[in-house]
């Protein structure tokens, strides 16, 4: 059977038309609705994070070079108390009285010394040691009618020429092979030892007899002018523009940083400018008819090189520091005065007393290894206190009761120095 409705008069009611009774609504808050901005927040979002404001910048990272100074001072007191000596023991070292031909000739031994620590302790302070530099005068002594010539323009240009190549040598076993830079020096020691003989007959081929000279202006003067060079370079590595470009070029030899063509081109240059000095330590008193002892500080042969160690003596008492960047102003000059006047009282001694030379020179060369590390370690930069030490550590978790892990909070990181 089939219901049929009565038929009706009056319409249908609408049973979607929407209630005259407001709705009481959700709370404000919580239920995936911001109070803000009335919309569905992100569960995963976490709270934004909190912007940290500074007062003002740390300052600038520099080395502190006053300790460098304070040393320096200290070896200014030292060098005149060899110096001191040496006139207390005049007699034997001078043979007289303090005059000036006497004291001439003692600076033109001083002045080869003086440029070789110079030399080196370029290399150093560009954190790629070269030692190549010290074996250069043994070069030029060994062969002078090549260096020198009868011409010592074109025997300057020969030994420029030379430092040149073993410059070129360096930068690309150190630079492009990353070859660590004390066995490059070595191997350019090796190089320099192998090529007496071709060297000799290049000497035979160009015709050089002998070994022309020049005038000479006094050794006072050629120390004089050492002197100012060293101090000069000393005075240049006190930029601060100049420190941090050392800095890169140790990067770069070393292989820590980037090999950028900047860093690249001071190496080669600092190198070659290390290896003329050096160069120019045995050249300038063949060259002048120097009476050097500057030939009794090597024994170069075909076969080897043996260095004296007055050279490495001087330069690490000068507070030139073996991890590059650093080094002094006017010590490698005092400490070359304070180190040849020491040893003019050694050789005066008795003669029981020269078994002992070595055993000299090895405390003296300890001492200079403490000196530069105690330099290095007092120069660094100042460590500076962190942003976030004085404030209390932050939990990732929300302190709102919750329990909630909140990603966006900032990680304690340490401030940039």
């Amino acid at each position: 059977m089939t219901y049929v409705p009565p038929d009706r008069d009056d319409q249908a009611l609408d049973q979607t038309q929407r209630l005259d009774i407001a709705s009481p609504g959700l709370p404000a808050l919580g239920n995936g609705v911001d109070n803000m901005s009335a919309q569905p927040v992100d569960p995963f979002a976490g709270r934004p994070a909190v912007t940290v404001g500074y007062a003002e910048a740390a300052p600038p990272v520099r080395d502190r070079v006053v300790f460098q100074f304070v040393w320096e001072a200290i070896l200014l007191l030292l060098t005149l108390n060899a110096l001191f000596l040496v006139y207390q023991r005049r007699e034997e070292i001078l043979g007289g009285g303090v005059t000036f031909d006497a004291v001439e000739g003692q600076l033109a031994a001083l002045m080869p010394l003086l440029l070789l620590a110079t030399g080196f302790a370029l290399t150093l302070r560009l954190g790629a040691v070269n030692l190549a530099v010290p074996a250069m005068p043994g070069l030029v002594i060994a062969l002078p009618e090549l260096f020198v010539g009868e011409n010592p323009l074109v025997g300057l240009a020969y030994t420029a020429g030379a430092a040149a190549v073993l410059a070129v040598l360096f930068t690309i076993l150190t630079v492009v092979l990353r070859i660590p830079a004390w066995l490059a020096g070595v191997a350019s020691l090796v190089v320099i030892a192998g090529s007496f003989a071709a060297l000799g007959d290049l000497a035979g081929a160009v015709g050089a007899d002998g070994a022309g000279t020049w005038t000479n202006p006094g050794a006072l003067w050629l120390f004089l002018g050492a002197a100012a060079l060293s101090i000069a370079g000393g005075l240049l590595g006190l930029v601060p523009a100049v420190r941090d470009r050392f800095s890169r070029v140790k990067g770069a030899a070393d292989g820590t940083g980037d090999r950028e063509g900047g860093s690249v081109a001071v190496l080669l240059g600092g190198t070659f400018l290390a290896l003329l000095l050096g160069a120019l330590a045995g050249f300038l008193p063949a060259v002048f008819a120097l009476e050097t002892g500057v030939a009794g500080m090597f024994q170069a042969s075909p076969d080897a090189l043996v260095l004296g160690p007055q050279v490495l003596i001087v330069v690490f008492l000068a507070g030139t520091s073996p991890w590059g960047r650093r080094g002094g102003v006017f010590g490698t000059v005092l400490a070359a005065v304070a180190v040849w006047s020491l040893s003019l009282v050694w050789a005066s001694l008795d003669e029981r007393f020269m078994e002992w030379t070595g055993a000299v020179y090895a405390g003296l060369l300890l001492l200079g290894l403490f000196v530069s590390f105690g330099l290095d370690r007092l120069g660094r930069p100042k460590e500076y206190a962190d942003v976030e030490s004085d404030t209390a550590e932050m939990s990732p978790y929300d302190n709102d009761g919750t329990g909630l892990f909140e990603p966006t909070l900032p990680d304690a990181t340490t401030a940039a120095r």
